[in-house]
């Protein structure tokens, strides 16, 4: 389910990288993240009931939920013209869990590297979104090579060529 999960957050991530740049709307990028957010939800949710009683599953769906919480909200917000300023403070929480997460995988570095990524990536969010800094730029840029690097990743444990599985 990982790579499914990755290929479809970069799908996700460089449609929002657009949008944060201008190049969509939000009308344009809902969908998208309403599809990602309820694939990778209902993903977590499988694996908690499927293989729930131990604690690394519980800890597999709150690195799941994370994520997939954050493109419902943003869906949400996009359907009905919501400000995202919550949106970003709740960025900062998963910026915060995100950098110690990032340590749990090793050791494979391929993830390593993309947990740290993203952390940044949620921050920037938070600095834009939570407190209304004027990064729009950086952060749709940074947003786009997040996309295609989760993107590739993804495909790559897919089609079982991922180096550090």
């Amino acid at each position: 389910m990982l790579g499914v999960a990755l290929v479809y957050v970069g799908f996700v991530l460089f449609m929002n990288g657009l949008m944060v740049l201008g190049k969509l709307s939000a009308k344009h990028v809902f969908p998208m993240n309403l599809f990602a957010g309820a694939l990778i939800v209902a993903g977590a949710m499988r694996t908690v009931f499927v293989h729930g009683g131990e604690i690394i599953t519980y800890f597999y769906a709150m690195q799941s939920l994370l994520f997939g919480f954050t493109y419902l909200w943003v869906g949400i917000n996009a359907l009905g013209n919501h400000e995202g300023k919550g949106l970003g403070w709740y960025c900062l929480l998963v910026s915060v869990v995100a950098v110690p997460t990032s340590f749990t995988a090793m050791p494979d570095i391929g993830l390593l590297i993309l947990w740290l990524m993203w952390a940044s990536l949620w921050f920037m969010f938070f600095l834009l979104l939570g407190l209304g800094k004027a990064i729009e730029k950086i952060t749709g840029y940074w947003t786009i090579v997040n996309a295609i690097v989760t993107g590739i990743a993804g495909y790559t444990i897919l089609v079982e060529v991922w180096p550090w599985q």
